[in-house]
């Protein structure tokens, strides 16, 4: 019996066995039917059981090419748990806590990985790399910038953040980042290529064109010349640039790269049969293929081809261009040949076919059920989605989004308890989201609930004390409704010094200054904000003035006309009260 009981035992080494041979097993399995998310899942599995850091690392890098933040984290710590002094773990530890827990935790971990590297550049190369695809720039910057402060004199740190900051639209930090790459290598034609066109974006053009054409002069390589050709092109010097590719398509008639540049440059001069030519031959070249056939369906749909329009989008599956391209198409098949159905059966399909755009096709499909007044459907099938994948961020802001619009089209039916009961909903899911705490103080001053919406605008103020909008909305909300003008000057007088060419901020200090007596200066503000936004609250409120400074004909005049204008508008029927033509 002893015997017999101890055979009836599994030995634990055994169980261990079997169970990393049944994840390893489901792991090929799901990578050989393309399901990569349960096929990281599985190779994670395996790596917690195994010895062998391989598993690990194949576990890392297949979470990160697919955004499994979570796995990855794991599979990352596996790693370097296994292989303690090697490096490449710490440089996907700082992206993977990059997205968990900030981009402190994330420094520290590619500060690790450049510290232990063989080769200082290239470890900063390849984490600039990393962090270039990073859903959170902000963050990724930010760790970007601590590291350049770190190693100042390394050339590849200077000329990542000059790419950075060009992304960014910071075009006086990319300009002094990709000058700072250039002293530190002046041989590097890349770095020099970047300053070239940092100076262009800058205003800058002669010095731009001047450093391309020495570049040229100096090594006249085929990359060099064709960045010199889209610096011509892009300061408006088409035909010069039309002359330099004609030169290098003269001594290389394949070459893919001129091709491309040239097919833009009939696009911008809106030669559209050239252009099509050339995007034509692009097609069979892999790297250019979505593009070429992206731009085909541009040109397809400005020359009212839809169908021919709606054949080449359809061949964008990845890239760039590939989410706007199958926009793209359920636009033409809603708008052009109105079928509205057809436009979601293929966003649906496409986004079944191609997972990676899943989310993309869904938030497409919900802004096609908004339009047909189908918001709870669109609600749904975002709502369903994130039931199965929650830490989605694109469908998430959907949601959200979502949610303002439906409690902005219950604000406009003035039906507030609808309002009231969607945005209950989403504040419960998103409590800390800024649209849907604003939406709610428009709903509390629908409602004749002042103190509530104040105090709603004074915490977003608070937390974001720079913002204009908000600025304005709380300090128009105490002069307009609350007679707390002093206090609301100040806001909109903050708001003004941030965004001082805002049509709507001009409109809110004149109506301050019209409510503390001082008309002229009132006058001066609403005259250019109606200048460079003639909307009939505007005139409303011009009207109130030029009857306050005693112009009434003058204001009778023009309430006549505005009238005429905007017969429905609540601002102008509500002035019948005051003014007697």
């Amino acid at each position: 019996m002893a015997l017999l009981s101890a055979c009836a035992v599994t030995p634990p080494e055994l169980t261990r066995r079997v169970d990393f041979d049944s994840h390893l097993l489901l792991a090929e399995i799901a990578r050989e039917g393309q399901e990569l998310q349960l096929a990281a899942k599985h190779y994670l599995e395996a790596s917690l059981i195994s010895e062998d850091p391989s598993l690990a690392e194949l576990a890392t890098e297949l979470s990160h090419q697919l955004g499994l933040s979570e796995i990855g984290l794991r599979a990352a710590e596996r790693w370097e748990e296994l292989s303690p002094d090697a490096t490449r773990p710490h440089l996907y530890l700082g992206a993977f806590k990059l997205r968990s827990s900030g981009d402190a935790a994330a420094l520290i971990e590619f500060e690790t990985f450049i510290n232990e590297a063989s080769n200082t550049e290239a470890a900063i190369s390849r984490s600039i790399e990393i962090l270039s695809n990073e859903i959170d720039q902000t963050g990724a910057i930010n760790v970007l910038i601590a590291l350049v402060e770190s190693y100042p004199d390394v050339a590849e740190g200077r000329y990542g953040l000059a790419r950075f900051a060009m992304r960014d639209n910071d075009f006086t930090k990319a300009l002094e980042n990709a000058e700072q790459a250039t002293i530190l290598r002046p041989d590097w034609v890349e770095a020099q290529l970047l300053y070239a066109r940092t100076l262009l974006i800058t205003g800058r053009i002669d010095e731009a064109l001047a450093l391309s054409e020495r570049l040229v002069e100096d090594e006249a390589s085929l990359e060099t010349r064709l960045e010199y050709a889209e610096l011509l092109l892009s300061s408006g010097n088409g035909s010069s640039a039309k002359e330099l590719l004609e030169l290098v398509l003269d001594e290389n008639p394949q070459l893919p790269e001129a091709i491309r540049a040239m097919a833009f440059l009939m696009l911008t001069e809106n030669e559209l049969e050239e252009a099509k030519i050339y995007f034509e031959t692009l097609r069979p070249d892999a790297r250019f293929k979505n593009e070429a056939f992206f731009y085909l369906g541009r040109i397809a749909e400005i020359e009212e081809q839809y169908l021919q329009a709606m054949r080449s989008y359809s061949r964008v599956t990845e890239g760039n261009n590939a989410i706007e391209a199958q926009l793209r198409v359920a636009h033409l098949l809603y708008t052009n040949l109105d079928d509205q159905e057809g436009a979601l059966l293929h966003l649906r399909e496409f986004g079944t076919a191609n997972p990676l755009y899943k989310s993309e096709m869904l938030v497409g499909q919900s802004n096609i059920l908004v339009q047909l007044g189908r918001q709870i459907e669109a609600m749904g099938i975002l709502s369903e989605e994130l039931n199965q994948n929650p830490d989605d961020e694109t469908l998430h802001a959907a949601r959200t989004q979502l949610y303002v619009l439906q409690t902005q089209t219950a604000i406009d039916a003035e039906d507030y308890n609808t309002a009231n009961r969607i945005l209950h909903d989403g504040l419960d899911s998103y409590p800390d989201n800024v649209s849907l705490r604003y939406v709610q103080s428009i709903v509390y001053q629908g409602q004749e609930k002042l103190r509530p919406a104040v105090t709603i605008l004074e915490s977003l103020v608070e937390e974001y004390p720079n913002d204009a909008g908000f600025l304005n909305a709380l300090g128009y909300l105490l002069t307009d409704k609350m007679d707390r003008h002093m206090e609301a000057k100040a806001y909109i007088e903050k708001a003004l010094s941030t965004e001082p060419d805002n049509p709507a901020i001009m409109d809110s200090m004149g109506w301050v200054l019209f409510k503390l007596g001082d008309y002229e200066a009132a006058l001066g503000y609403l005259e250019q904000a109606f200048e460079m936004f003639p909307d009939p609250e505007v005139i409303a409120h011009i009207i109130d003035v030029q009857w306050a400074l005693g112009e009434k004909d003058k204001a009778i005049e023009i309430y006549r006309d505005a009238l005429e204008k905007h017969p429905e508008s609540p601002y102008l029927q509500e002035l019948k009260q005051r003014i007697s033509p």
